[in-house]
């Protein structure tokens, strides 16, 4: 019979461990995430979150910290109150690199109502310490009253916890922003002298022979089912990731693969489209590559990421797959003279006609996923008219947007005084795109289209930084606004 009840003890305590509350330090992170911001733009952004949430700040000598004030209970509060306020640090990795730590203290007073035999006092008492600041309130210690020992209880429980729901929050924010995209316009540059380049920097695909297994090396899962005479087929994207491109030149040759007639639409304005024709019918030298970078489209002085060096790739790829038999071409749909609902119009028309022309074709279109939303309206423009909106009716319409895990791309963004800066950036994927690394590249469909209209995901990767082309395999230079970085001689610190 006692063995039984030992038997019953042990079980009990075991499942009690099993189910106990999780404890702050189990909820420390595994890693410290590195924002590709300077720290002021990470802390503005905090403050912003944080205001919206109704907290107002104190003052702080270090710039690198943010501190709250503390906020109290609500009105119905009992004497059992607790009261929060936030710390923020901030740690500096290099002008463009921090790191930022959201803290959530709390503050709890226990009260013991046992001690008030009058309700009356109990009430009153009550009223009076919900309306006081027991925080700035001075406590004489010596005095044995129980208020004494209640204030002074209260600025003894003190508690602190990493915040990584919010620190989560924060980083979604700064890091799953649309793709900056920058139209050149009409701006007149000089004419660059004839470029000097070293072997390393040009593509080597026109030195390969031909493979025995054909030219498509990596198939996209779930796309077969998708690919039939007269798809268009709008991939939304982060820009200036390597693995966008790459998936997308698996896609075409799977699609070429068929038979059919594709093409490859590409962001890059239609006045470059005589030097990508030029590039598609050459061999794809080094003198070749030269020919088709010569383009202003290659030489802006802000790089968006849509004159990347994998883009370059992709289209040195298209190249190849014509070389190899496929009925493959490339379309350059973008303008660099409009702006806004007036430049996707034009995008739209682009493949409207193209359609009306040649009814056929699988168009496979690369594009910002600002522009392959279906709904009207952005954050920053209700009236926006993105160029899908316009397809969205076309027969065969099929809308994917990229799926990723979390990493970093080349991209354009406006610091907090407005200024455009180019560089490496943060690249985190909000949860209704966010997938696991490692995967081999697949199309997932939805059962209902998304609210941006989507109706897919195409999963791509681990997304890292494909540079502008014309940097050839050089290390990324700081963004044009900020000054050079040291070479980085720690690691990110730990908590």
């Amino acid at each position: 019979m006692h063995c039984r009840w030992i038997v019953v003890a042990v079980t009990l305590m075991f499942v009690g461990c099993a189910h106990s509350k999780r404890t702050p330090e189990s909820e420390l992170p595994r890693y410290e995430h590195v924002f590709q911001k300077p720290l002021s733009e990470a802390l503005a952004t905090t403050r912003q979150l944080l205001e919206e949430q109704g907290h107002t700040f104190e003052e702080t000598e270090d710039p690198n910290q943010l501190v709250t004030q503390w906020k109290g209970p609500d009105k119905n509060a009992s004497r059992a109150d607790t009261h929060t306020r936030y710390l923020v640090t901030g740690i500096v990795l290099s002008p463009r690199q921090s790191v930022v730590r959201i803290f959530r203290m709390t503050q709890q007073a226990a009260g013991n109502d046992v001690e008030w035999h009058n309700q009356w006092w109990k009430v009153s008492a009550a009223r009076a310490e919900h309306y006081a600041n027991p925080f700035v309130q001075r406590v004489n210690l010596g005095d044995d009253s129980a208020e004494t020992k209640r204030l002074s209880m209260l600025r003894g429980a003190q508690h602190g916890v990493r915040d990584l729901e919010l620190e989560k929050a924060l980083t979604l924010r700064l890091e799953s922003a649309p793709s900056v995209e920058v139209i050149s316009g009409n701006v007149v540059q000089e004419k660059r002298p004839t470029a000097v380049r070293d072997p390393e920097f040009y593509l080597d695909r026109w030195q390969e022979e031909a493979s025995a297994q054909g030219p498509c090396t990596t198939s996209v899962r779930g796309l077969e089912e998708l690919l039939h005479p007269g798809l268009t087929l709008l991939i939304g994207e982060q820009l200036g990731s390597r693995e966008a491109p790459e998936v997308v030149g698996h896609a075409v040759c799977q699609a070429g693969q068929t038979g059919l007639a594709v093409v490859l639409g590409l962001s890059i304005p239609a006045s470059e489209q005589a030097r990508v024709d030029a590039y598609l019918a050459s061999p794809g030298a080094p003198a070749d590559q030269d020919t088709l970078l010569e383009g202003r489209f290659w030489s802006r002085p802000y790089q968006d990421g849509r004159s990347s060096r994998a883009i370059l790739d992709l289209i040195d790829r298209a190249r190849a797959l014509r070389a190899a038999g496929q009925r493959v071409t490339v379309v350059a749909y973008d303008t660099d003279v409009l702006r806004g609902s007036e430049r996707d119009a034009a995008q739209a028309q682009v493949w409207t006609e193209r359609r009306a022309q040649k009814p056929n074709e699988v168009h496979i279109v690369l594009a910002g996923n600002t522009h392959t939303r279906t709904e009207k309206g952005t954050e920053w423009d209700k009236d926006f008219t993105p160029m899908a909106h316009l397809l969205k009716d076309k027969r065969s319409l099929v809308v994917l947007e990229m799926s990723y895990a979390q990493g970093t791309r080349w991209g354009c963004d406006l610091n907090r005084e407005g200024k455009l800066a180019c560089g490496i950036v943060g690249a985190t994927p909000a949860p209704r795109v966010a997938a696991t690394a490692g995967l081999s590249p697949y199309v997932k469909l939805l059962e209902a289209p998304a609210n941006e209209g989507f109706q897919g995901l195409l999963y791509v990767g681990e997304l890292t930084p494909s540079m502008p082309a014309i940097l050839g395999l050089r290390e990324a230079p700081p963004p044009s606004s900020m000054p050079a970085a040291p070479p980085p001689t720690m690691k990110p610190p730990i908590f």
